[in-house]
């Protein structure tokens, strides 16, 4: 994987390839930006750069260490992800990093530890991990993720060169869907509904029927509809109703601002154009923040049956009265 293979990021990847031309790499990055939009991709190439045995160009995806980087069996890549039932990282695996880290590289440039996934860090490891950063070794580097900035212990993020990922775009998500054997069509109808976000798409293409069915909804006759057919009584089905009641919301608000060329249900435009000359932005925009309420509320353990006839509701008052 070379640079060129890492989709999007075009600024975040300049800033990095300068910095290593220049031979002033920080001792600590903090890649920060939403789920499922690269950033370990990113820290691994970098630390894959970093080692590169090449004169040219790094990384060169050819030398013995590329290859092994690639691979994350180099014996100098230190990769520490969330675990257990908890899914955070624990004080025992930042310091089996930070004891080896202390080493010498094994026989690469530097021993680079991909912490992904800071703000999952417990206050034990947070500290432990902080006292290193504070005085690193000459040999190693730390190259840190987190899709939760505010989550991350202040004292670390202040000593990292901070990276601001941001959302792929819906070509990029679309093409990466297709090299995972996801159909054309198919990519081109999720993509757009992802924010930007490879894991996002992958979560919605579980589902993918029945999100569609939603929309089904959504987009025919605005009363008979809803009471022909039973609302989802189960919390999953119930939160899924409410995430594309408030995405079709977007849509709504989105092309009564801007035009339907920015709308992500693409497969439903012209309904969206029509229903968008019939009911107001901002009640629209009112309306979602009243679906987040009650998403919020349904996370809060309230019943899902309740939750699902009120959204209804909502929908029904907004449709209706258009």
């Amino acid at each position: 994987m070379a640079w060129s293979d890492v989709r999007g990021h075009e600024l975040t990847k300049r800033v990095l390839q300068a910095q290593l031309a220049a031979g002033r790499v920080p001792n600590a990055y903090l890649f920060a930006g939403p789920e499922g939009i690269g950033k370990r991709r990113l820290a691994l190439e970098m630390a894959k750069a970093m080692n590169c045995l090449s004169d040219g160009s790094r990384p060169c995806d050819a030398c013995t260490t590329c290859k092994q980087f690639a691979r994350e069996a180099h014996p100098d890549l230190h990769l520490v992800v969330p675990s257990g039932a908890s899914e955070q990282i624990k004080i025992d695996d930042v310091r089996q990093v930070i004891g080896r880290v202390q080493l010498r590289p094994f026989n690469a440039r530097l021993q680079v530890a991909v912490i992904d996934g800071a703000d999952r860090l417990t206050d034990e490891a947070a500290n432990s991990l902080l006292k290193v950063l504070e005085e690193p070794p000459a040999g190693a580097r730390f190259l840190l993720t987190t899709s939760r900035l505010a989550f991350c212990l202040p004292t670390i993020t202040s000593r990292c060169q901070i990276l601001r990922c941001m959302p792929l775009s819906s070509p990029d998500v679309q093409s990466l869907l297709v090299e995972q054997g996801v159909d054309q069509a198919t990519a081109a109808s999720v993509a757009p509904l992802a924010g930007g976000s490879v894991k996002a798409a992958q979560e919605l293409l579980e589902r993918w029927e029945d999100r569609r069915r939603i929309a089904s909804r959504l987009a025919g006759p605005p009363i008979a509809g809803w009471f022909e057919q039973p609302l989802p009584e189960t919390r999953q089905d119930v939160a899924e109703l409410l995430e594309e009641m408030t995405a079709w919301l977007r849509d709504l608000a989105v092309i009564g601002a801007a035009g339907p060329s920015h709308a992500a249900h693409r497969d439903h435009a012209e309904t969206l154009v029509r229903q968008s000359r019939a009911i107001d932005v901002e009640r629209c925009v009112q309306t979602a923040m009243e679906l987040v309420e009650l998403r919020e509320s349904l996370q809060r353990y309230a019943n899902p049956r309740v939750v699902a006839s009120l959204a209804r509701e909502k929908w029904l008052s907004l449709v209706g009265t258009s």
